[in-house]
């Protein structure tokens, strides 16, 4: 009796036995083959560009940056204008040159409430006098919107406006106040690639008083400008791109005039 009980249990640990090897076979079979050699799939790194020079037929602009920045030092052009950058405190001081001879300055400096105040000179030799200053207004993400008077200096160069933007970051609506109860709308439009000077420092603040109104601070580049009450200054732009999607090519249509664009690529 003794023995048959103990074959009994002999018999009953090998199906113990045998069930647990199938079972781990079983999980071998099902356990998917690591791949060991399969390539790594990465996205390619974006380049980022800094415009340097705009050419066209008749006028060529050359800009140059402070060393391994994206900070606009000097713009200089063939027709004897040009603007010399400095910054104190990361916020621009632009000096206007006619024939390398200074004739204006405006100065940018955080107010006590953290709004940008711009002070206007006129400059004649070593001697400046203020002109005028506004108050701007920045969101959180350092976009101006809007122009107030400061209520300081003789008179203003700029109409009190107010600002408003896209999703995409871009310029859409500007608001200019012409009198109590009077404004004039302006409207742009954008395309969807890299906006020409989308990676320079500084850019919408250094554009209020750069003189060139083509240059355009947006992530996207503009497509047309619409005034409603001045329709003859309404106008589009046109572009060809390059294969980093950067206008390599820039048409201003009311004025016909087209410039090529170079661009550096900007390591910082």
């Amino acid at each position: 009796m003794t023995s048959l009980k103990f074959k009994y249990i002999l018999a009953a640990i090998g199906l113990i036995f045998l069930i647990v090897s199938c079972k781990k076979r079983k999980i071998r079979k099902e356990e998917k083959p690591v791949e060991t050699d399969k390539p790594i799939v990465t996205d390619p790194v974006k380049k980022h560009f800094i415009p340097i020079k705009f050419e066209s037929e008749n006028l060529s602009i050359n800009l140059k940056y402070i060393e391994n920045s994206a900070f606009i030092s000097e713009v200089n052009s063939s027709n004897g204008y040009s603007v010399k950058v400095t910054y104190e405190n990361q916020l621009p001081y632009i000096f206007k040159h006619k024939n390398n001879i200074a004739f204006e300055a405006i100065y940018f400096a955080k107010t006590p409430s953290q709004d940008i105040k711009a002070t206007f000179f006129d400059v004649d030799g070593r001697a400046s006098t203020p002109t005028g200053s506004l108050i701007l207004k920045q969101n959180i993400k350092e976009q101006l919107i809007s122009i107030l008077a400061s209520g300081n200096g003789p008179s203003y160069p700029y109409k009190e406006s107010s600002w408003s933007y896209t999703i995409a970051g871009n310029v859409s609506d500007i608001v200019v106040k012409d009198g109590p109860v009077e404004t004039t709308p302006i409207k742009y439009t954008h395309d969807e690639k890299n906006g020409i000077f989308k990676n320079v420092k500084h850019a919408q603040l250094l554009f209020l008083e750069m003189g060139y109104s083509f240059f355009c601070a947006d992530k996207n580049n503009r497509l047309s400008y619409l005034n409603t009450d001045k329709p003859s200054e309404n106008t589009n732009f046109n572009y060809q791109y390059n294969t980093d999607d950067y206008p390599k090519q820039l048409t201003i249509t009311q004025s016909k005039q087209t410039f090529k664009i170079t661009y550096a690529e900007l390591n910082e």
